[in-house]
Formats: C-alpha cells, structure tokens, sequence
C-alpha cells in the first residue's frame, strides 16, 4: 500500500504491505479456542505469520541500512547486527532494539527448533506488535528522509550551476 506522500522505492513499499499484512494477520488468530484441534491450527498459522512477520521486520531494516549508507554493499551484516546499526545511528531506540533481537531470536527458534515453542513465546511477540508498527512508521520515515535530502542536494546543486552560469554570463558579456 503506498501512499500518495510516499517516496519508497517498489520493493520498499512491498516489504512495508507485507509487514502490514502479516501485523493483521496475526491479530485476527486467537490461541483462545475452545477446540484443542482448532487451537493447534491457530498455533501454527500464528507462529507462522510471526516467523514470516519477523523475516520482512528484518529486511525492512537491512534495506533502510544500506539505503541510508549505514553500511556499504559489500558489507554483509547479520540479522541482529541490522538493528545495532539502525540504534547506533539514532534510528531506532535500545528497547526497540531488544525486542527485535528478541523476534530474530524466536524467527530462528521457529527455524531450527520449532518442537520447542510454546504459547508463551507466541504472546511474548504479540506483546510486542505495537512497537514493531512503531519501527516500521520510524522506517518508513527514515527512507523517505533520505530520498528528501537526496532531492535537495540535486535543486542545490542545480541552483550552484546556475549561479555559476550567471556569474559567467556577467563576467563576459559585463
């Protein structure tokens, strides 16, 4: 979903409608059943939708990384290390921080030992979906800040070879 105010690249605004998705998909499953097959069904719908949730919070941050010059192209940064940077450069607050090093840590239970999550994990992310909707808006921002400076650096510049035109102009023709 890109708005009209928005200067994200395609693949930026299809990370953020994935994210968006995956945010009201997880809060329309209840692990609240009353049938114990539905609840198993809602367990791993829900533990899915937060495994997949946490792989597109992660490269919204690995894109906002490397578009913002937080990092070079040739530099390979790990999932946790994304969101040292994005804090390091003021992007992100330490408790945001945590809580997504906290989703990396469950994404990669989910991964490599899924017979061990439980339904206390499963809460311990939904308590956190506000402030992944808070990452994403800061994000979001971040992005187009940086598309913003972009364009003013290419009408100041052109505004300098103007200058530099007229001057010339005056100079020769006096």
């Amino acid at each position: 979903m890109r708005d009209m105010g928005s200067r994200l690249t395609p693949e930026q605004g299809k990370i953020i409608s994935d994210i968006n998705q995956y945010l009201e998909d997880a809060r329309s499953i209840s692990l609240q059943q009353t049938r114990q097959d539905r609840d198993r069904r809602n367990f791993y719908a829900l533990s899915m939708v937060l495994f997949a949730l946490g792989n597109r919070l992660i490269d919204l941050g690995r894109e906002t990384v490397y578009f913002r010059g937080y990092a070079g192209p040739e530099e390979e940064i790990r999932n946790k290390a994304i969101f040292k940077r994005l804090s390091d450069y003021n992007v992100i607050d330490p408790a945001t921080r945590q809580d997504l090093i906290h989703l990396v840590n469950f994404r990669n239970q989910c991964s490599h030992h899924f017979h061990e999550v439980t339904k206390e994990d499963l809460k311990g992310v939904m308590d956190s979906l506000p402030r992944y909707e808070s990452y994403v808006f800061l994000l979001r921002e971040e992005l187009n800040r940086t598309t913003l400076i972009t364009r003013r650096q290419m009408i100041l510049a052109a505004g300098i070879v103007l200058l530099v035109c007229i001057l010339v102009c005056i100079v020769l023709f006096g």
